[in-house]
């Protein structure tokens, strides 16, 4: 039976081969998540359609027997707003399937990636200032259509 054990907790716990860390986690009691994404946090399973925070990554210490991280998990790992670096150890709870003996370390610091946080936001701003044109636009085109201008 695989062994889960949770660093900065100082506990362990037995869980059956298949059982998701972040289930297998929140069960036992041990918070994932700092007290600002506890208010914030999404992770929703809709059949084969997932939408998960990214507030759940996890620091695997050692581990036996768990999946590779895929590109999917990578860039959610590196967050969606505020980039982080990815170290290759930092991994999503939720996306973790134990199949053998595993030690996590929960909520592990993590150092912000300025350069691309920078070019993220940067981006965003001129994807908002183009669809704020675009709603402008519309806004004035109804409006003439209607005669109010």
């Amino acid at each position: 039976m695989p062994t889960i054990t949770f660093a900065n907790e100082h506990r362990s716990i037995d869980v059956l081969p298949g059982t998701n860390l972040r289930k297998a986690a929140l069960k036992a009691g041990v918070q994932l998540y700092s007290p600002l994404a506890r208010v914030f946090h999404v992770n929703l399973e809709l059949g084969p359609v997932a939408l998960h925070s990214t507030s759940d990554v996890v620091e695997v210490l050692e581990a036996k027997g768990i999946p590779a991280r895929n590109e999917a998990e990578e860039a959610l790992v590196a967050g969606r707003f505020v980039k982080r670096k990815v170290a290759p150890n930092l991994r999503l709870a939720s996306q973790i399937t134990v199949n053998g003996d595993i030690t996590v370390r929960a909520m592990p610091k993590r150092e912000v990636d300025v350069e691309a946080t920078k070019a993220h936001i940067g981006f965003m701003a001129v994807v908002g200032g183009f669809v704020l044109f675009v709603l402008l636009l519309f806004l004035i085109l109804g409006l003439d259509l209607t005669k109010r201008i």
